[in-house]
């Protein structure tokens, strides 16, 4: 038999759904859930907080083919767990402000658009490790065909960004996507190497994190998202963006090179963060230590020393003590320049238009 109260929580169960079902536009809590698509490959989905509908998003874009929107964002959702996977809690949830297509008792469906926007609430970021992240920028060059070439390069520093084996040819229909697409007039800093508006977003697992190229590895971990969209910038706030200059982001991979041995490297590392942080090559390290203290002078001398074996002579000439003296020496540097540094701030941004597709 039936309780009273049971009666009553289906009734004020079914009033609600009534309601919001004569609604066009609203904010929907929302939490993820892990379920097994037919032939049980394993999937995750969106559903409502209570209510726990199946929350859809539609989308007629073409472009959103390319970049599965919120795909990303529910894998890190579900890793993160506590709130974001539990349907009754209220301090951790993901609200979607959308359009609604079309809702019944069963399923809510909202329109990506250019109103769309995801906020992620949570507690605490320290659930997960997540893989190497870098910004990055389109750079368009001279083909032997005679065309136009693209290519990524890492934001600020200008590193080359690089990817393994078969997803060659899916990235370079990608970063032309925003050309053949007409987004590329809706994100011009996709092309700049200086600021963060726009950018590509690209996570996964390094084979090479060198002075001057970034290499990742094919696989599951290997991604690579156009934005500011809800995928890009919820990672932005959910994997915390540092404030980092080229002259920082140089001398962190000075020290990385140098705890895994690759003293060459992290020579030439600590050579570049010092040009970074001077803003310009050799011509504008020579005119910036000019009338420095002796300590600081030599420094600056050690290290052009340290740096010419590190290029003419190979990695055979370069071992621990010249990379130390090297990073040392890179130390006393920007210590000195460090009033007058430029800094980049990086942020995370909201998405002006998202890019991405249907879930």
């Amino acid at each position: 038999m039936t309780s009273p109260s049971s009666k009553a929580r289906r009734a004020t169960h079914a009033a609600k759904v009534a309601a919001r079902s004569a609604q066009r536009w609203g904010t929907i809590k929302c939490y993820v859930e892990r379920f097994e698509r037919p032939g049980g490959v394993p999937d995750i989905c969106l559903r409502e907080k209570r209510t726990r509908r199946r929350v859809r998003i539609l989308s007629g874009e073409p472009l959103h083919q390319y970049v599965p929107p919120l795909s990303n964002l529910l894998q890190d959702c579900h890793a993160h767990g506590g709130g974001l996977i539990e349907p009754r809690s209220r301090h951790e949830h993901v609200a979607i402000v959308a359009p609604i297509f079309r809702q019944n008792a069963q399923e809510i469906s909202v329109w990506f658009d250019d109103e769309f926007s995801v906020t992620v609430h949570i507690i605490t970021t320290g659930a997960t490790s997540p893989p190497v992240s870098v910004w990055c920028y389109i750079e368009e060059y001279p083909s032997e065909s005679g065309g136009l070439g693209v290519r990524l390069r890492q934001k600020s520093t200008g590193r080359k960004v690089e990817m393994y084996g078969k997803s060659q040819n899916h990235l370079a229909t990608f970063l032309a996507s925003p050309t053949f697409t007409g987004a590329r007039e809706h994100m011009p800093n996709l092309y700049e190497k200086d600021g963060y508006h726009d950018y590509v977003l690209v996570s996964g697992g390094t084979a090479v994190d060198s002075y001057d190229l970034l290499l990742f590895k094919d696989g599951p971990e290997l991604t690579y998202l156009l934005g500011p969209t809800p995928d890009t910038a919820y990672r932005d706030a959910f994997r915390v963006l540092k404030e980092e200059s080229p002259a920082d982001a140089h001398h962190r991979t000075a020290r990385s090179h140098f705890e895994r041995g690759h003293y060459r490297e992290a020579v030439l590392s600590a050579r570049l963060a010092v040009e970074m942080a001077c803003g310009e090559g050799g011509p504008g390290v020579k005119r910036r230590l000019a009338g420095a203290p002796r300590d600081v002078a030599m420094a600056g001398k050690a290290l052009f020393e340290k740096r010419n074996t590190a290029v003419h002579e190979g990695g055979t000439r370069v071992e621990q003590p010249d990379a130390r003296e090297a990073i040392d020496a890179m130390r006393v540097i920007l210590d000195y320049l460090a009033p007058h540094r430029p800094t980049v701030t990086v942020g995370a941004a909201l998405p002006r238009k998202p890019l991405g597709g249907g879930v």
